[in-house]
């Protein structure tokens, strides 16, 4: 574990996992918190359709958000999520992916594919996907929400975007395991997720069914492409519309550090889910459906 946690420190403290109301006083600045008034009726969620693209972070896999499609598709909207490369029916092998373009590539594949206006939605570590999606169309991507997400700016990566000991933290307590494919002495090829351990740091107000589920559909996610440089620009990423939705009783995320990187890179409005864990897409998806459509409607 120690030799973990120096090899993390030496690679730039990176890796692993990972309406409304007002937030609870923050530890880093004071985060404040737009309320959400959008009422939930077919006529105000269906008369501006909205297109959706949602992004998993850490772990995860396009089976994050099928509560989140089904609703926001009743509501008249379209939705589509993704699998990252490796991730959830993606079959490449995490230890093989290198690099951000191969890592993201169904992402970029279905904003491509796409006609009109996209929002995209990044959990955890998918911010980082979002916000190099952002900088490849800016003129595509109108708003990008970051949900108990990484929210990298210029000359950051994935990882390094993170609060410095956000990782190390996960990583000493068991939840997070890194994986050496060259042995001990070489760099991570990639991260684990603790099965035994999601309803403690990933899901801890999730229904017992969700964490079973993840318990079997969770996987490895590649360390490499967390370590590059994002090429972010002010002309590009810099245009595109940023929101944040922070979760009050994240474990995988604290809420501390929600708070530092937003104070790091502040979006246009913070929303705040006081009660909600790493996973609010099963454990309050409602509240998050409100809070995607009022954000959509701004």
């Amino acid at each position: 574990m120690k030799m973990a946690s120096a090899l993390f420190s030496k690679a730039g403290r990176c890796l692993a996992v990972l309406v409304l109301v007002l937030c609870s006083p923050i530890a880093v600045a004071q985060s404040t918190c737009s309320e959400n008034t959008c009422r939930l009726t077919r006529d105000n969620t269906s008369s501006d359709p909205k297109q959706f693209i949602f992004v998993h972070g850490m772990g995860g896999g396009a089976w994050f958000w099928y509560e989140m499609i089904t609703l926001l598709e009743h509501y008249g909207h379209k939705a589509i999520a993704v699998d990252l490369t490796s991730h959830g029916i993606n079959k490449a092998v995490a230890e093989n992916v290198i690099t951000v373009a191969q890592y993201t590539k169904p992402l970029i594949d279905a904003l491509t594919d796409v006609s009109g206006e996209v929002i995209l939605v990044g959990h955890s570590l998918g911010g980082g996907s979002i916000a190099y999606a952002s900088e490849l169309f800016p003129n595509k991507v109108i708003k990008a929400i970051y949900l108990s997400a990484v929210t990298p700016s210029y000359n950051q990566s994935m990882f390094s975007a993170f609060p410095a000991n956000t990782f190390p933290n996960l990583i000493n307590a068991g939840y997070v395991t890194l994986n050496f494919k060259n042995g001990p002495n070489s760099n991570p090829t990639s991260a684990s997720l603790n099965r035994n351990a999601l309803q403690e740091f990933y899901m801890s107000e999730t229904p017992k069914r969700y964490v079973n589920l993840g318990k079997v559909l969770v996987t490895d996610t590649p360390y490499a492409p967390g370590t590059e440089t994002l090429p972010l620009t002010p002309a590009k990423f810099g245009t595109v519309r940023r929101f944040y939705i922070r979760t009050g009783k994240d474990e995988g995320v604290l809420p501390a550090h929600q708070d530092e990187m937003i104070a790091n890179n502040p979006p246009e409005k913070v929303f705040c889910m006081p009660n909600g864990d790493h996973a609010v897409f099963f454990s309050a998806p409602m509240e998050l459906f409100r809070i995607l459509t009022c954000i959509a409607g701004l």
